[in-house]
Parts: C-alpha cells; structure tokens; sequence
C-alpha cells in the first residue's frame, strides 16, 4: 500500500520542515513548494490526497491557489487546510466558504496538524468533509453574528432562542 501524499505550499522554510518532519514521522510521503505558483503545478502534477497552504506567499497568495483548486476540474475538490498567521474571524471564514476543510493558525502545534490530517483523510470521507467544512462555516458566522440562526439569549429569562 502506497504512503498517503501531503503537498505542503509554504514559504517559511522552517514551518516547512515542521510540517514535514512530523508528517513523515506519521507515515505520509510530505512534497513542498515555497510559492503558490510552484504549489498550484505540483497539485495539478503530484495529485496529493491533501494540501496544506498557507495564504501569505509571493508570487500567488494561498488564496489564489484555493481558487485555483476549486476551479480546476482536475484537482477540484482536493482537501485543503489553511495553516497561516492569518487568524481573523473573516480570514477563517473566507478560507471554510472558499473551500478549505480545516483551517489552523501559526503558531501551531503540530501534533494537532498530524491529528487534523488524519482524521481528515483516514476517517472521514468526502461527503463527511463537505458536512464538516459547512458546520464550521455556520459556526464561524454564528460567532461573527453573520448568521440570523445564530442562538440569542432573552434577557428576562436569560433562556436561549
């Protein structure tokens, strides 16, 4: 049985080591890019079960290459976790709504990310990860009071509606 493949699209070197050294330590085959350019054509080349990206990056922002991905009949629907700095309830959202699966921020710890990638690719399954990604969109909006679903406390009562 071949080893699971991780595409890591970072331009921090050393976050690129992390990453790979604690994947490889859990058994996955870990390829890397420092741009999203050399990213976007190592995922269209490679097919990697997942991609880990970060947003921040020259030549074509982490967002960019999520766009790219999504549209992209080839690779359309590849898992991707946004692991970056950029940790505002608006980054966060813009990553879910855009297609990322899972979205962490830096710093991290990578115990985490090999939990996250594993759950994400051993346990869950495509329809199950849409599921996921849709959940946590309507969290993210709950928290941002984005969602008119969202639970409002009734101050006499102080009972949830």
């Amino acid at each position: 049985m071949s080893r699971r493949k991780i595409l890591v699209v970072d331009d921090e070197h050393e976050i690129f080591e992390i990453v790979q050294t604690n994947l490889e330590g859990a058994g996955y085959e870990v390829i890397g890019a420092d741009d999203g350019v050399a990213g976007l054509r190592l995922a269209r080349q490679e097919k990697p079960d997942l991609v880990i990206l970060d947003i921040l990056m020259p030549e074509m922002d982490g967002w960019e290459v999520l766009r790219e991905i999504e549209n992209d009949l080839r690779i359309a629907g590849l898992p991707v976790i946004m692991l970056t700095c950029k940790g505002e309830d608006s980054d966060i959202l813009r990553g879910l709504e855009e297609g990322a699966i899972e979205y962490l921020t830096k710093p991290f710890y990578p115990e985490n990310l090999v939990a996250s990638v594993q759950i994400l690719l051993n346990v869950f399954d495509t329809p199950m990860r849409e599921e996921r990604r849709q959940l946590l969109i309507q969290r993210r909006q709950r928290l941002m009071g984005k969602n008119p679903g969202a639970l409002t406390t009734n101050s006499s009562s102080g009972s949830y509606t």
